[in-house]
């Protein structure tokens, strides 16, 4: 894939308000805030140096940026090279791949937009050649212009074919996103994975109201937030999380008198605390579940999570030959589930008590009532 080069005229001056923009230059990504600012500083010290690109009516077909600059700072004359390419559009998309300092991101739209655009200027010259030969012209002689494949397009502009077709994807399944990319706002695979994290987040539904009556057992693993939410490890990339005051804002239906067991995530004990606080109850003791390899961690690689148990009121405590050990060992699940042996535990020592699983999963387990905005009944 080539870009259109012509053979470059002297360049001449012009006054800027001579010249108008391209009514389609919006093809072609503008420039982040800062490297406007460099632009307009450095134009400032030494004028326009480098030539923008017009046709011979004045249209800019490069050097939109600088024609800016040059009318806000109220430059006289401004440099121009006079050009006359066979497809203005073309030409636009190529000068600014070939010149601009673009990230990756903004040269996979370009090039993604580019070869469309051929794409389209190739079909629209087979109708064109194909109504002359219905009309019994000869046509044999006339240019017949062959669309690229978008992996010579991308060779060409130094992206990998992938990078193309994610900026494909993106385009499709969100525009704005698309636009923010190609003005180099963002990555496009930062810009894949949020898409496909709100399309998670869209399967799984609003989270319905909390059930009726009260409950002498509360069992929680609240969505806690680590403060990374773009990280590939954190939880946002499987479910939607709430910050510790909203969790803790939670009208939880407990009894009077209650016990609570409240999953913590070990970098947020303090959190935890705060939230057993706030839903009116004390802290006791705690379970430790111990995982059979390490995990992840800033300053340990953690194999355990704690399971805090705390009450209200005067709820008694179990029988000391239903009080199990305080550690136990069971396998990974899928991210964030907690393994089955804990609901065993706690119904060994409550086994009459009315219990309600927050922030649940799936169909309830029997003689528990499950709420949240993944669980079913």
């Amino acid at each position: 894939m080539r870009a259109q080069t012509l053979a470059q005229p002297p360049a001449n001056a012009r006054p800027p308000q001579d010249l108008r923009g391209h009514p389609q230059a919006a093809l072609v990504p503008s420039m982040t805030v800062v490297e406007a600012e460099a632009l307009e500083s450095d134009v400032g010290q030494r004028g326009v140096q480098v030539p923008l690109e017009i046709t011979e009516a004045g249209v800019i077909l490069d050097g939109r940026q600088r024609h800016r600059v040059a009318l806000k700072l109220g430059l006289e004359q401004v440099p121009v090279r006079v050009v006359d390419p066979p497809d203005q559009v073309d030409y636009m998309l190529s000068a600014a791949l070939q010149r601009r300092h673009l990230s990756e991101s903004q040269r996979a739209a370009l090039v993604l937009e580019l070869t469309e655009y051929r794409e389209q200027q190739a079909q629209a010259a087979t109708r064109k050649n194909g109504n002359l030969r219905n009309n019994g012209l000869d046509v044999a002689s006339m240019p017949h212009r062959v669309g690229r494949t978008r992996d010579l397009a991308a060779s060409w502009a130094g992206v990998s074919p992938r990078l193309v077709q994610q900026a494909k994807t993106v385009r499709r399944r969100d525009p704005l996103r698309f636009e923010k990319a190609k003005a180099g706002e963002l990555k496009l695979g930062t810009a894949l994975k949020e898409i496909e994290r709100q399309e998670r987040y869209d399967r799984i539904g609003p989270t319905p109201p909390l059930p009726e009556g009260t409950f002498d057992l509360i069992y929680a693993d609240p969505p806690w937030q680590l403060g990374s939410p773009a990280s590939p490890n954190s939880p946002e990339q499987h479910y939607p999380t709430l910050p510790t005051s909203q969790i803790a804002e939670l009208a939880v239906p407990a009894a009077e008198n209650a016990v609570l067991f409240l999953w913590a995530v070990t970098s947020l004990l303090p959190d935890a605390l705060e939230v057993i606080g706030a839903w009116g109850f004390t802290f006791r003791t705690c379970l430790v579940w111990v995982k059979p390899s390490i995990g992840l961690g800033n300053y340990v690689r953690n194999r355990h999570e704690k399971l805090l148990l705390a009450t209200r009121g005067s709820y008694p405590l179990p029988p000391p030959q239903r009080r199990p050990g305080s550690v136990v060992e069971a396998r990974r699940g899928r991210h964030s589930e907690k393994p089955a042996r804990f609901y065993e535990l706690i119904e060994q020592m409550y086994p009459q008590a009315q219990r309600l699983e927050l922030f649940g999963r799936g169909k309830a387990r029997p003689g528990w009532t499950s709420w949240g905005n993944e669980a079913t009944q």
